[in-house]
């Protein structure tokens, strides 16, 4: 048991140094004492060349064949130099008549080549093999870390393989041995990208701490088994962890990735992740299995509860069908408030569950789907279609016009027996007539919108749950819709900029569709969408068939857009409104806007951006609403990226308590109900010498709680990293209480490095984690 696991403790200590990152200066650094091959590169066979020899003395027997060589010794072929004090050249002529040439060197023998430099006392050579033996010899690699020495150093199978015998290995500088790897025998081979290593004793300077019989381990970019970076992480929920993926390697297009990880508090999870990728589909599987979680038992009073995830994703096409599977499911509600999982996180209120498969050809896109939802929050109203089939069909140029019918056929049906079921038919034939040329577009198009619906168990529903609304088993809605638009773009050179084009883009809109009362129609899968500026010109405003807005309106907008000499958008600026000429309804009064009844000039939003320049960058939103005489929306970001290293992020989002209560009435998080004022501040930056600190802190203004906070330090040398951080972050709101529930981690990582230019500060993976990661705007 001791043997294994210290081979497993110097497997992911070896594994360590294969993380790939990015730092240009700190790269720079490292490669100032690895020596470079500045020669241009001999791709020939080597054995088709000639010979160069070059010393200041020469003796030759021509009897024996043999000539010696002394002082200053050179001797060249393609790729390889071998220098030396005094050299010893045999030649014998074979059977076959070939001519087999062999070389002893003595004294300060250097072998290099384009990828080994090779020292030692004393090497003999086969000139027609390029085998080379050098003894009590030491070794750098060219162009990249890595160096060591041995007793013996050999090279052979055409340079393909380098073996030392009793050999050692760092990727730190000279003058540096923080930590060395030594062997019995270590092999490379080249070409196969592979490292195998018998008895494996890992050094910190010179006391060995770990030892491993047999190592087998990747040194470039070809796919193998082996362990990945292991993570320690400590947090008050799961107490101590430990996690060490290894990847398994089992074909070119299959892999899997295998996880134990410890947790002090909990027991030792295990997750594995499948994944597969062909020519016809690609995907993967991912199961995550904890038996009897110690803490999770002890807060819910249980005696055994296993946590488990299990997460499918599949998309494939073949011909002209294609399937695609979105399953994800957890063992209950608290998943993932107690365990992270890239498959989920703390905001997330349910896992999807969809499968799907369709065929698409010239005019027909159909699709036949189940989906459900796992939802966490009993008293949720989400609804599940099972299944769900869609038919588009489309006919273009039918003279002037574009023709495109819609149908659709799902049935509905809640977790909650109590709550209503449903069958829904729709049929949307579509006429346009488009009209376009390089300055603009006119669009005229009609459509009616026809559904059916046959609800059922709605006796309970009417009579018990106060929505306001009152289903009927049998309703028809037939509605017609007209819309016509308009854009034009026009376009200038900008007199003060060499190479910058100005465009202005004005666009109208205007839609009707008449009223119709559908309080008698339940809500299974319609949500009103958030109104942006490219929301101006929608001709709906719910996600879903179950509510259709009534619609007598005007849009309006223009953009005006700044490009530089190489086409790229500099500056962007845009606003718009809608006219209200009959203010829009469906009839619906739980949660919508049907309570107002403002006419005119009533939702103006904008949006703007201006790349200042390759570093620096805005962006900014705002919504205002006549009908809260309130802004309902808006949010800012200002950032500084100069390299993926050194960045500087400030931003700010709010909602107004009442848009929130519109557009998710439904709600239960009573962190939404008073709206959100949230200001956040996102840096990475490199300080003095090799140390860099990366850092996160959101503050809820409205909520007077810090949301999310994060920092980490981290420091580089050219052999070795260490960071450490520390994350607190709300998991879950208290409604009892009133207040959010924090979970605290802090993380440790040692990383050793060098051999694939694994240089990177590694704060990249830290802006990315928590409750709002990181998303550049440049």
């Amino acid at each position: 048991m001791k043997k294994r696991f210290s081979s497993l403790l110097a497997n992911l200590i070896w594994s360590a140094l294969y993380s790939q990152h990015a730092l240009a200066d700190l790269a720079k650094q490292c490669l100032l004492g690895v020596p470079t091959y500045i020669k241009p590169l001999v791709n020939d066979n080597p054995n088709s060349l000639p010979v160069y020899i070059r010393s200041d003395k020469a003796q030759a027997n021509y009897h024996e064949q043999v000539t010696l060589f002394s002082g200053n010794v050179d001797i060249e072929q393609g790729n390889s130099m071998l220098s030396a004090d005094q050299v010893t050249l045999h030649q014998r002529q074979k059977k076959n008549d070939e001519l087999v040439r062999i070389i002893t060197a003595i004294g300060n023998v250097t072998y290099t080549s384009n990828e080994i430099k090779l020292t030692g006392l004393k090497a003999w050579s086969n000139l027609n093999t390029k085998d080379i033996y050098i003894y009590q010899g030491n070794y750098q690699m060219i162009g990249r870390q890595g160096r060591g020495n041995a007793d013996a150093l050999k090279q052979h199978d055409n340079n393909c393989c380098t073996v030392l015998e009793n050999g050692s290995f760092t990727t730190c500088l000279p003058g540096d041995d923080s930590w060395s790897v030594a062997g019995s025998e270590v092999t490379h081979d080249h070409q196969e990208q592979v490292v195998k290593i018998r008895n494996a004793r890992f050094k910190i300077g010179k006391v060995p701490i770990f030892y491993s019989p047999y190592l087998q381990m990747s040194v470039g970019d070809k796919r193998r088994s082996g362990f990945l970076t292991p993570n320690a992480i400590y947090g008050n929920s799961s107490g101590f962890e430990f996690s060490a993926p290894y990847c398994l390697n089992l074909t070119p297009k299959y892999d899997t990735t295998i996880t134990p990880n410890y947790m002090s508090k909990r027991g030792m999870q295990i997750q594995t992740e499948f994944r597969y990728l062909t020519t016809l589909d690609k995907g993967l599987v991912e199961l995550d299995w904890l038996p009897n979680d110690r803490n999770y038992n002890c807060n819910h009073g249980n005696d055994r509860d296993d946590r488990w995830l299990f997460c499918w994703r599949h998309s494939g096409v073949m011909e002209m069908w294609r399937f695609n599977i979105n399953y994800a499911k957890v063992s209950d509600s608290s998943y993932f408030d107690d365990l992270y999982s890239k498959y989920g996180s703390t905001t997330d209120g349910y896992t999807t569950q969809k499968f799907s498969f369709g065929y698409t050809d010239e005019n027909w896109d159909t699709s036949l789907s189940y989906k459900q939802f796992q939802v966490f929050d009993t008293r949720s109203y989400t609804y599940r279609s099972t299944p769900q089939l869609d038919l588009i069909y489309y006919k273009n140029d039918v003279g002037p016009f574009n023709f495109k019918m819609f149908s659709q056929a799902a049935q509905f049906t809640n977790f909650n027996k109590d709550y209503p079921k449903a069958t829904r038919l729709h049929i949307e034939p579509m006429v346009s007539l488009p009209l376009a040329n390089h300055w603009g577009r006119l669009n005229a198009e009609a459509k009616l919108m026809t559904t059916h619906y046959q609800q059922k168990n709605i006796g309970y529903y009417n009579k018990n749950i106060s929505t306001g609304r009152h289903l009927e088993g049998l309703v028809n809605r037939i509605l017609p819709q007209f819309k016509t638009e308009g854009k034009m773009i026009f376009e200038r050179k900008i007199d003060y900029s060499q190479g910058y084009t100005q465009t202005l883009e004005p666009q109208l809109q205007y839609l009707y569709v008449p009223y119709c009362n559908q309080n008698n129609i339940g809500v299974y899968d319609s949500t009103i969408l958030q109104t942006d500026y490219s929301g101006l010109f929608r001709d709906h405003f719910y996600s879903g068939l179950d509510r259709i807005l009534s619609a007598d309106q005007l849009a309006g907008g223009v953009v005006t857009r700044i490009y530089d000499d190489q086409s790229v958008e500099r500056f962007n600026v845009s606003m718009g409104q809608i006219y209200y000429f009959s203010w829009p309804r469906t009839g619906d009064i739980t949660g919508t806007w049907d309570k107002y009844d403002n006419t005119g000039s009533v939702v103006w939003t904008g949006d703007s951006y201006w790349r200042i320049n390759n570093q620096w960058g805005i962006r900014s939103s705002l919504q205002y609403d006549v009908r809260l005489n309130s802004v309902a929306l808006g949010d800012v970001v200002l950032e500084y990226r100069c390299d993926e290293d050194r960045v500087l992020q400030l931003n700010y989002r709010y909602a107004n308590p009442q848009y929130i209560q519109q557009i998710l009435s439904d709600s239960t998080n009573s962190s939404h109900q008073q709206g959100i004022s949230q200001v956040g501040i996102i840096g990475s930056w490199p300080l003095v010498d090799l140390w860099s600190l990366v850092g996160k802190y959101y503050y809820d203004a409205k909520g007077k709680q810090p949301v999310n906070q994060l920092v980490g330090l981290q420091y580089n040398t050219c052999c070795w990293a260490i960071n450490a951080g520390f994350e607190r972050k709300i998991i879950s709101w208290n409604s009892s209480g009133s207040s959010s529930k924090y979970d605290n981690k802090m993380s440790f990582n040692i990383e050793l490095r060098g051999l694939i230019n694994n240089y990177g500060l590694g704060t990249n993976k830290m802006l990315l984690s928590g409750i709002f990661p990181y998303h550049s705007i440049l």
